[in-house]
């Protein structure tokens, strides 16, 4: 029996979650998703840095982990809501604790995404499409918020299905379908290809994952070591490992900081 996953990523997690608490608990009329609005901290202070943002905000410019005074500038009437994180873990136990109802199998991610293992539940909840869309559907009715969810043989996949087109969608990147939808995306956009990796692979000439894919595999692990070997068979859409009942581990933690007054000189910095 081929896998059958799912992997779950809740839309802009932070802003939906404060949005949501808005509106079901404190019965604000105004919904943080449906404006431009971001979250950041310390909002008068030049530093904040943008963490979420809405689909407005984005239409507008905005970034994430941009300095919240460069948002304001491309969105003057920007809607800023200070971040609250023992909410954004309330709100992330109540959705794993959903999916564990639908699944044994759940693997959490991150805070606001995890993999479901839906093999042989097509008896339970239908053809794979048809379950995805319950589950996405019963989250925004249970718990106030959407999610994308991306369907795939493995987990590597499904998460690159979560990533198309967003909000409250369902996408399915089978494997026959990788060369069409996965290929011609940015090799950037490859689960575990990073900024450095990316412009590493630009420079000899790989700007696409169908570019990474279509190496001969013996080169990717010259240019790039086991770590080639890796990203060659990810471009191909080959991942084998199990959906787990354990929290992924943590490989890195990143810390973002600003400087307190503007710098001109690269000797300042």
């Amino acid at each position: 029996m081929e896998r059958l996953i799912f992997h779950v990523d809740v839309n802009s997690a932070f802003l939906s979650w404060t949005a949501a608490y808005r509106c079901l608990v404190l019965g604000e009329k105004t919904d943080l998703r449906e404006i431009p609005s971001v979250i950041a901290g310390h909002q008068n202070i030049r530093t904040s840095i943008v963490l979420a943002k809405s689909i407005p905000a984005k239409k507008r410019g905005v970034k994430t982990g941009e300095p919240l005074g460069m948002a304001r500038d491309k969105c003057p009437d920007l809607v800023v809501a200070e971040p609250d994180y023992d909410l954004y873990v309330s709100a992330s136990q109540k959705m794993i604790a959903l999916l564990r109802e639908v699944s044994p199998v759940v693997e959490q991610y991150s805070i606001d995404e995890a993999w479901v293992d839906m093999t042989g539940t097509e008896r339970l909840y239908g053809p794979p499409v048809l379950a995805a869309n319950w589950l996405k559907g019963r989250i925004r009715r249970e718990l106030g918020f959407t999610v994308n969810v991306g369907i795939a043989p493995n987990r590597l996949l499904a998460k690159m299905a979560s990533d198309f087109e967003k909000p409250d969608r369902v996408h399915t990147l089978y494997k026959y379908e990788v060369e069409t939808k996965m290929w011609p995306l940015p090799v950037g956009d490859l689960f575990g290809v990073g900024p450095s990796a990316a412009k590493r692979l630009n420079s000899c000439g790989i700007y696409t994952i169908g570019d990474l894919a279509r190496l001969e595999r013996d080169t990717a692990v010259k240019l790039f070591g086991s770590r080639g070997d890796t990203l060659w068979n990810y471009a191909n859409g080959r991942e084998a490992d199990p959906v787990t009942k354990q929290r992924t581990r943590d490989n890195s933690y990143g810390n973002s900081v600003t400087m307190p007054r503007d710098l001109a000189r690269p000797a300042d910095a």
